[in-house]
């Protein structure tokens, strides 16, 4: 289930930021699901998850930015899922530990407005400090 490394295909730089994320299955829309962003670009996400969707599976994300600020909702699909073994006894098994999202047909305001909500956030750092100012000190 696991595909390929996707470093070589990436065309936008990815940010780490840690954001809250809703996602919902297209086929299963009463099923909704939220986690965390470990890191995004113009052209995706990494979502920390153990929900394992197939490659290929599409989903609807909404993310808020802040109390009272409009939902950014954005489409995509799922490029690669990675998992980790688990032991259970004497037997090891793998579980998800994530999923790459790929955006599809999303409109260009909505990815304005996520980037610019990730820049502001890696600027700030992960607890809301200002890692320029920190920098500067």
């Amino acid at each position: 289930m696991t595909g390929g490394s996707g470093a070589e295909r990436r065309r936008s730089p990815r940010l780490p930021v840690e954001l809250h994320i809703e996602f919902r299955h297209l086929g299963r829309p009463s099923e909704t699901y939220a986690d965390i962003c470990r890191n995004l670009s113009a052209g995706g996400v990494f979502l920390d998850t153990t929900v394992g969707l197939e490659l290929g599976t599409e989903v609807d994300l909404e993310i808020t930015p802040g109390a009272g600020s409009k939902p950014i909702k954005m489409r995509a699909e799922v490029v690669r899922v990675e998992e980790e073994p688990v032991s259970t006894g004497s037997k090891v098994t793998t579980r998800t530990r994530g999923m790459a999202l790929r955006f599809l047909d999303s409109d260009a305001n909505e990815i304005s407005r996520l980037l610019t909500l990730a820049n502001q956030m890696h600027s700030e750092g992960s607890d809301g400090t200002d890692v320029r100012r920190e920098r500067r000190s």
